[in-house]
């Protein structure tokens, strides 16, 4: 009887202890879990997920451990760890079939294959993990593995897949009906636009969803990071340096209480370079020298040669040429030619160019010929072109020189058409987004229908037909302001082609005459024709630098048709600065034998609001006209005066003059006037169309009568600020 109660007793503590054992075991995972959604520090990731995966667990729950460490241990830079966790999941899927985790298992290697910077074995990686994915239904993680994908293939500059992929990631995060996700889609496409050379629409969308993460995010510091990172982005590439520093400061704030150490090092770098472009040199080495410690900590050696290469283009933009030269040549050889291919080019330029500064044009030439440009950025190709025809100018081969040039031109004629395919993609993929936002207004109407059917009979239809009222209506207005917009957006788009066309014809007109004389030229001086070479090589390097003032000028022309004609104005006292164009106009009219007379009537205390650079560009290309078509002995007159709350400036010449015919039409770009005063004296036939743009974005004036003395009077009017005093 005693054993018999013996064995009771063992039998009923036994079946105790696993009733104990079970619920502390499971504790522990659920423990683990809830840290990962409320998001703990990665390393608390890390210790607690290490401890778990030594007990006994289910596969499902040792497989969600093994996924969260390893996307921990991604987010802290450990990428050996990362590889180690991720080979343990997938021999674990090789018993455990579940294609949810082999979708995480292919995304976790691609997103870590970017920060390594291997974009095309990350592009594999996340094709595989989309087709786990779709066939899961799993559109969360579909939308987010879409916006992977697309960030690969821009890095790869396969900018039309990145858009269609970006597209993709758009409609899975709508199926998710998930907040984040969808912001996140959206604001990759951002970063395609800035890529499409549409800055300010990328920078629009992206201030707007700053602006809605602060307001309605549940966490928005785990978003400010990224965002800040984007709008720098995008201040930088319309050239506002200051305000990207900020951005890209603020996203480093972000990104180190985030203990995103590997994004951190990125935003140190891009402040690094803000401030190379503002010319701060001396600020810059420590950001580097942090973000340099910061890779090496981390063990990433393609990030390790980033911060390095940007070091040595710090000692290039110094003029330290053998300093850099040396580190150049230290980051080239631990790069990968194919795997880092747009990193590798970048440098070989830079590195080239540092030889060039050291007079080692041979070098310079063979390291610029082993340079690969297939599939390369526009500015990578001109780059290579412009140092080549330097570095055989400078060897005396300039046969070879002049056929470089040739072909950088050829090539900006190419750009310039493709800017406009690049521009109607960008109205493509914003037209899409319209269609977009009317379907996702439908989706909430259906919703609010589907709830109402939940509630007492008579009140469903009652509120029902109201509904369906409201949905039509608002699907109405909605298809209205779609259709305005698809008709606005044909239009400009068409006004931009034909624009670019038209440049393009009128510029390979411009260009043909002075190419052929060029062409004439370079046969005479092979062919030993002609009597004095040196004045022959002047008259080249005249026609030389004529051509790249017509380049200079359809640049600039090309920055007002995309809208990136920024003006940078400041308050100036109108009498001085007038006084200061007045000086300068009289130097260039009486160096070329001309007469010059001047009267400034402005009040000492009157301000003005304007960027002097620009306005004295424009007094410049009004002067040198003067110069070049009034004949000698001739005679020039410049006057000021304020006149109804505006400046009027006026320049006028003698003989020849312009026909009347011809007063209404000078302004456009190429246009030609009569024979006498015609392009043939040297103009680029640009300078008056880019002086029209400069004085409308001041909000002012510019037109052409004939002069008293016979000749042309130019009189621009700009705005002045009533009742300002210094």
């Amino acid at each position: 009887m005693q054993h018999l109660l013996i064995v009771f007793l063992l039998v009923i503590l036994s079946l105790s202890f696993h009733s104990w054992a079970d619920p502390l075991h499971t504790s522990a995972f659920e423990r683990f879990v809830q840290g990962v959604e409320q998001q703990q520090k990665k390393t608390d990731t890390v210790a607690q997920g290490k401890a778990l995966l030594a007990e006994s667990l289910t596969d499902e729950q040792r497989a969600y451990v093994l996924h969260k460490v390893a996307l921990a241990n991604n987010k802290l830079g450990q990428f050996d760890e990362v590889e180690r966790d991720l080979d343990k999941l997938e021999a674990l899927l090789k018993s455990y079939d579940s294609n949810e985790y082999r979708g995480k298992l292919y995304i976790t290697r691609g997103d870590l294959a970017i920060n390594l910077g291997q974009f095309n074995s990350a592009q594999n990686h996340f094709k595989n993990a989309i087709a786990m994915f779709e066939l899961t239904k799993d559109y969360r993680m579909l939308s987010h593995t879409l916006r992977f994908y697309s960030f690969s293939l821009k890095a790869n500059g396969q900018f039309s897949e990145a858009l269609i992929a970006v597209e993709k990631a758009k409609e899975a995060a709508k199926l998710a009906e998930n907040t984040p996700v969808t912001m996140a889609a959206f604001n990759a496409e951002a970063g395609i636009y800035n890529d499409l050379k549409l800055p300010e629409k990328a920078l629009k969308l992206q201030l707007e969803l700053l602006a809605y993460v602060t307001t309605q995010a549940e966490n928005p510091n785990t978003w400010y990071a990224q965002l800040h990172y984007s709008i720098g982005d995008s201040y930088a590439t319309l050239k506002e340096h200051e305000k990207s520093l900020d951005a890209y400061k603020k996203a480093y704030q972000y990104d180190l209480e985030n203990q995103m150490f590997n994004y951190a090092g990125y935003d140190l770098v891009q402040i690094s370079r803000q401030l190379m472009a503002l010319k701060r040199y001396d600020e810059a080495p420590s950001y580097l020298q942090h973000a340099l410690d910061l890779f090496t900590e981390l063990d990433s050696p393609r990030n390790i040669a980033w911060v390095k290469g940007n070091q040595a283009e710090l000692q290039l933009l110094k003029h330290q040429y053998a300093t850099a030269v040396n580190l150049f040549k230290s980051v080239m050889a631990s790069l990968d030619a194919v795997e880092d291919k747009a990193l590798h080019q970048e440098f070989s330029l830079l590195y080239a160019k540092a030889l060039l500064g050291t007079q080692e044009q041979q070098r310079a030439v063979k390291v610029l010929e082993g340079i690969s440009t297939n599939e390369s950025t526009f500015e990578v190709q001109m780059m290579k072109l412009n140092l080549l025809s330097q570095a055989y100018s400078e060897l005396n081969k300039f046969a070879d020189a002049f056929a470089m040039k040739q072909q950088s031109y050829t090539m900006l004629e190419e750009q310039l058409e493709q800017d406009a395919k690049s521009k109607a993609l960008g109205y493509a993929a914003q037209t899409q987004y319209q269609t977009t936002q009317i379907e996702l207004a439908e989706i909430k109407n259906q919703h609010k229908i589907n709830e109402i059917k939940n509630q007492q009979y008579l009140l469903i239809i009652g509120t029902i037909a109201l509904i369906m009222l409201i949905g039509l209506v608002v699907t109405y207005i909605l298809y209205q302001q779609k259709k305005k917009m698809s008709e606005k957006e044909a239009q400009v788009l068409n006004n931009s082609i034909q624009l670019k066309e038209q440049l393009l014809a009128d510029v390979s007109h411009e260009l043909r005459t002075p190419l052929t004389v060029l062409k004439l030229n370079i046969e005479s001086l092979e062919h030993n024709l002609v009597e004095n070479p040196d004045t022959t090589y002047k008259i080249l390097h005249q026609r030389l630098d004529r051509l790249n003032q017509l380049i200079t000028d359809i640049y600039e022309l090309a920055q007002s048709d995309s809208g990136s004609f920024v003006l940078h104005t400041k308050k100036y006292n109108a009498y001085e600065l007038v006084s200061h164009f007045a000086d300068d106009i009289a130097t260039l009219v009486t160096a070329a034998g001309l007469e010059f007379s001047q009267h400034v009537s402005i009040d000492k205390t009157i301000t003005i609001e304007l960027d002097s650079d620009r306005l004295n560009q424009v007094i410049h290309n009004l002067a040198r006209n003067t110069v070049n078509y009034t004949d000698t002995p001739g005679k020039v007159m410049f006057t000021s005066q304020i006149e109804s709350g505006y400046l009027k400036l006026c320049l006028s010449d003698s003989s020849p003059g312009v026909s009347e015919a011809d007063f209404v039409n000078i302004f456009e770009r190429l246009y030609r006037c009569d024979k006498s005063r015609s392009r043939d004296l040297g103009g680029s036939g640009l300078g008056l169309a880019i002086s029209h743009k400069i004085v409308s974005l001041h909000g002012g004036q510019i037109n052409a009568q004939a002069s008293e003395f016979g000749g042309l009077a130019i009189t621009i009017l700009l705005p002045v600020e009533k009742s300002k005093l210094l």
